[in-house]
């Protein structure tokens, strides 16, 4: 089989025998699932995209661009859309499945490894609820039908508020080793999510009381960020960011720190108010380069 090549829905990648240890036997990846034909099975495209190999394991990466493929390790952000027994349902993607975030996930005040007990179940809406924003990390696949587990457990993630949230196509996103970064000046937080949500936030403070535990302190300055007002300076920078990745979208460049910044400085250069910025001559001069390279 060739190491890449283009599928349909439906199309047949593989084949193996279910009698016979065949050398040609493989194992189900994204994009792909398997029927049982008299006594062989064959595993079958469900998307339109290109078919990826690493040993065994075939999976089918979409052409959409606006399908999100997730992978163990993505940061993503996303919005709360229920609340259930034991997890909380966060929707990614629009007119895709949605991920859970289990209560065993997140931190909670006393440890994060503590047990969690019947009265954490019944105060999770103390936690997050309905329509919150929370980045997090995805920390499974399952294998049966492709839902996304999450996790916030780590001190980067939490809830997100007093900032912005931009979506681009999640296809303009590529991944790297870092999706947390500060930005203009370390003056702005901006999380790069993998499922396309964008959010941009003032630069959490760093300092705090040595004591706490360093998620108990992260949440701390979370908090202490949400009820402070940002100031004029800092809403015409992060107004003037989110222009520049939506100028990016717009010409369907892709949509990286670099690019961003790129736009960013352009349009003080040029002395373009924020508004401005998305004005069509605007858009065009504004991302050449990026459009170029």
């Amino acid at each position: 089989m060739a190491a890449s090549f283009l599928v349909i829905p439906g199309q047949v990648i593989a084949s193996s025998s279910t009698e016979t240890n065949d050398e040609n036997s493989f194992l189900r990846g994204h994009g792909t699932y398997v029927e049982r034909v008299e006594k062989e099975d064959r595993l079958v495209a469900s998307v339109c995209g290109t078919v990826q190999r690493v040993n065994k394991l075939i999976t089918v990466v979409p052409f959409c661009e606006s399908v999100y493929q997730g992978h163990v390790g993505d940061l993503v952000v996303g919005r709360v859309t229920s609340v259930g027994i034991n997890r909380w349902t966060v929707s990614l993607v629009s007119q895709q499945r949605d991920a859970q975030l289990p209560l065993s996930g997140v931190h909670l005040p006393g440890g994060a490894q503590r047990v969690r007990t019947a009265q954490d179940q019944r105060n999770m809406r103390l936690f997050l609820q309905e329509g919150d924003l929370i980045s997090a990390e995805v920390h499974k696949v399952q294998p049966s039908d492709g839902t996304l587990v999450l996790h916030t457990r780590s001190y980067r993630y939490s809830k997100l508020e007093n900032g912005s949230l931009i979506r681009v196509p999640p296809a303009l996103i590529p991944r790297r080793k870092n999706h947390y970064i500060s930005m203009i000046n370390n003056s702005l937080d901006v999380l790069w999510g993998t499922n396309g949500n964008i959010w941009i936030q003032r630069k959490l403070k760093e300092e705090g009381d040595d004591t706490k535990d360093l998620a108990d302190l992260q949440e701390q300055l979370r908090q202490e960020h949400a009820k402070t007002p940002v100031m004029p300076d800092l809403r015409q920078s992060i107004a003037r960011l989110r222009n520049s990745i939506e100028c990016l979208r717009l010409v369907h460049a892709m949509v990286t720190p670099e690019n961003a910044e790129t736009i960013y400085n352009r349009s003080v250069e040029q002395s373009l108010r924020p508004s401005e910025m998305l004005v069509p001559d605007n858009v065009i001069r504004l991302t050449e380069s990026c459009r170029n390279s």
